[in-house]
């Protein structure tokens, strides 16, 4: 994006001062505890800019994908062979059947996916949905932006805005308790308080702290009683939710990812039987785990599944989700999974955190094979590798100053199928996680004047570019 390439130059122009911006972003990174897992999010010296034009062209992808999503989640219901597919234990299998559709049937979600700021392309990556986050670091580094006189210079005169995304979330969030309410009083129920009392639910020794408390403020300044829970702590007589401390839950905002449910199952069954016994609003319902399973990538390409799909939605698979096999043996004879190991990635179905991920590109030959039939009997999906776009950035930590490409992963944060907001992720190589170097940027959406696109400033970049890997 242009205004990319004449902050970068602005930089270079005067890397004395863009380097102690820098580093005052990191105190404050340090200081506002930005960590995830234990670590400090990593950054960049420039933001990542996206026009209105090309966030327009998200949002009618992201209503594609819903419509999409719908249509899955429909025929899970509908027909007991297409759930065969996906392979669900009984007891998620079970909690899945008893989800009722409120607003959506996808309340929350974080889309991840390859786009080309070229021409607007898009490659799916992967699906994130209840344990969705980074709308922290996103803010924060948004915030951030003041300390950077690169984006300040370069930015005055442009009609530009930040995303948010927490007090839109309680707005979406109340939406949908709102209509468990009248669910609720429609089959007779227990009347539900028009102002919910919420419990943000993890297993807190894996979760998110400091985004739950930005959440937990939002909905206090909103007059929302809330509170964060661990989810093993919740308590149920058959009648009422309650946390460990007594309080009344009405509604639940559940970061608790669904595995880890499954794999502690026994631990939280006062949760599970108040969500079944629909005695609570929990935001979301297990019905969201049909999409953030990986194997969601396969059955889309499956027979049963292209059946039932209109023309444009074939197309519209086929455009956007890559090629995707259970990881077999017969699927490791049938493609050239080893003599071009570059082309593929395996990934367990129901991971998170790049748990699990092994890519071609990345390993020796021995390696990758080894990787590949070391889980032939684990739930894993072989995959073709798509090459992220590559933009010129900077990292000014330590006295660097050299311009590199980075790779590009684009996140888009979805409240009851809207897109509320961009989460921005690079790293120095092709593969963007946290175990590979990845580095989180403030994202920030411009008008462009008219001309905007006949003019690029890149001189000083150039200059810089045979120093780049």
């Amino acid at each position: 994006m242009y205004l990319e390439k004449e902050i970068l130059d602005t930089i270079i122009g005067d890397t004395a001062a863009a380097a102690a911006d820098f580093q005052r972003t990191r105190e404050l990174i340090k200081t506002k505890c930005l960590e995830y897992k234990g670590y400090n999010v990593l950054t960049l010296a420039v933001p990542k800019i996206i026009t209105t034009r090309q966030y327009a062209d998200i949002g009618l992808f992201i209503e594609k994908i819903y419509r999409l999503f719908d249509r899955i989640i429909e025929h899970y219901f509908a027909d007991t062979a297409y759930r065969a597919l996906f392979g669900f234990d009984p007891e998620l299998e079970a909690l899945i059947l008893n989800s009722r559709r409120l607003v959506s049937w996808i309340p929350m979600a974080r889309i991840d996916f390859f786009f080309d700021e070229e021409n607007s392309g898009i490659m799916m990556c992967e699906i994130n949905t209840d344990g969705s986050s980074g709308m922290n670091e996103d803010r924060l580094l948004g915030e951030f932006l003041s300390e950077n006189r690169a984006f300040q210079a370069v930015m005055q005169g442009h009609e530009w805005r930040r995303f948010e995304l927490f007090d839109s979330w309680v707005d979406e969030f109340t939406a949908v308790y709102e209509a468990f309410r009248r669910e609720a009083s429609a089959m007779g129920g227990h009347a539900k308080p028009s102002r919910p009392r919420v419990a943000i639910v993890d297993f807190l020794d894996v979760g998110y702290l400091t985004e739950f408390e930005e959440f937990a403020r939002t909905f206090e300044r909103r007059g929302i009683e809330t509170i964060i829970c661990d989810i093993r702590d919740l308590s149920y007589d058959g009648r009422v939710l309650r946390c460990r401390d007594g309080m009344a839950v009405d509604a639940v905002y559940r970061r608790a990812v669904t595995r880890d449910i499954i794999e502690r199952f026994a631990e939280v069954q006062p949760f599970v039987a108040a969500v079944r016994d629909r005695h609570v609003c929990v935001v979301g319902d297990f019905v969201t785990q049909i999409v953030h399973n990986k194997r969601l990538f396969y059955i889309l390409h499956h027979p049963m599944t292209e059946a039932i799909l209109t023309p444009d939605e074939l197309m519209f698979v086929r455009d956007h989700f890559p090629a995707t096999y259970p990881l077999t043996a017969e699927n490791l004879s049938a493609h050239d999974v080893y003599t071009e190991r570059e082309k593929w990635i395996i990934k367990p179905c129901d991971s998170y955190g790049a748990k699990g991920f092994y890519a071609g590109n990345i390993l020796k030959a021995e390696e990758w094979k080894k990787a590949c039939e070391g889980h032939l009997a684990d739930d894993y999906v072989l995959q073709r590798f798509h090459r992220p776009h590559r933009s010129e950035n900077i990292d000014l930590g330590g006295g660097n100053t050299t311009v590199r490409a980075y790779g590009n992963l684009t996140g888009v944060f979805c409240y009851n199928g809207k897109p509320y907001g961009v989460y921005s992720r690079l790293a120095n190589g092709e593969i963007i996680s946290t175990q590979y170097d990845e580095k989180t940027v403030a994202t920030v959406c411009v008008t462009p004047p008219t001309a905007a696109f006949s003019y690029h400033t890149v001189s000083a970049t150039d200059r810089h570019r045979r120093g780049a890997d």
